[in-house]
């Protein structure tokens, strides 16, 4: 038996000598090969140019190089977030988002945002519970004036982040604009979205269009959206480039004691919003909550 195992190795070994000496008379045909290959790993040899910010420096062979590579994608953050602990100590700790009510008005308040989000078919208050933040928030809702909120909600199934198949049967794009507009009587209500279809305007309700990881986009918004808003949301693209961009935007905007919340933040990104509550100045306070089927990161203009 293995008598014959080594002979059938050195006839295999004999075989693949015999056609690469074979192929090298034909370089056309080696090129044609290689061009056919390239598409099975194409995804491969891409992982080192797609993300040349995580690439190592460092020689060695393409297979190591690119685990490398996702390794970094992986851990920079987490790493960041330690990093930022064990030096400046500014560490942010998980709250439950229905702790966060504490009066009684508080709680009323919480009660009557939930009515008009249901009424309106908003998941703010149904798939998460995020009314709790909210109520707070605009409790004093005769003296808020400016609500700004990114992603009406669409149900074209070919943008990403829609509201197709995923709980909101029906679900109505601008429904929380709307829900905050009657909360709020007195208030100007904002909206923006890449989705150009759903953008809308009527009663104390304008929207704008935006794509959160153009740059440009939100300086040609700047214009539209008033320099006092008192509640920004970003309910968009979810990424957490997208989200940091919104929330570069938000903090530009926002008046003294006002807020912008990022919504639907999945929990493995976490050490994202540790990096971000960290490095913020001590003019802003920030909050991570822990909400109905996602994490919640809120700050507060202080100053």
């Amino acid at each position: 038996m293995k008598t014959g195992l080594n002979a059938g190795n050195f006839e295999s070994k004999s075989y693949k000598s015999d056609l690469r000496t074979y192929l090298k008379k034909l370089p056309a045909l080696v090129r044609v090969k290689r061009w056919i290959w390239s598409f099975f790993n194409s995804t491969d040899r891409d992982v080192l140019l797609s993300f040349p910010l995580y690439a190592p420096n460092s020689a060695g062979g393409y297979k190591g190089r690119a685990a490398l590579t996702i390794q970094a994608i992986n851990q920079i953050f987490p790493f960041l977030s330690a990093l930022s602990a064990s030096t400046n100590g500014k560490g942010i700790q998980i709250q439950k988002i229905e702790d966060f009510p504490k009066t009684s008005i508080d709680i009323k308040a919480v009660s009557d945002l939930k009515n008009l989000l249901d009424k309106y078919g908003s998941d703010k208050a149904t798939l998460h519970n995020y009314h709790h933040l909210y109520g707070v928030i605009l409790k004093d809702r005769q003296n808020v004036r400016s609500i700004f909120e990114i992603g009406l909600g669409t149900n074209n199934p070919d943008v990403i982040s829609n509201m197709v198949g995923i709980g909101k049967p029906g679900a109505s794009p601008g429904a929380s604009l709307r829900a905050f507009r009657d909360y709020c009587e007195v208030a100007d209500v904002y909206g923006a979205d890449i989705d150009k279809g759903v953008l809308f305007n009527e009663n104390r309700i304008q929207t704008f269009y935006v794509d959160q990881t153009d740059p440009k986009t939100f300086e040609d918004l700047s214009t539209s959206i008033p320099d006092d808003i008192y509640l920004m949301i970003d309910d968009g693209l979810h990424s957490p480039n997208a989200n940091i961009e919104s929330l570069k935007f938000g903090l530009q905007k926002i008046m003294v004691g006002g807020w912008v919340v990022v919504e639907d933040i999945l929990p493995a990104a976490m050490p994202v919003w540790e990096v971000v509550a960290a490095i913020l100045p001590d003019r802003f306070r920030s909050y991570l909550f822990r909400a109905e089927g996602a994490l919640v990161f809120a700050v507060e203009r202080l100053s």
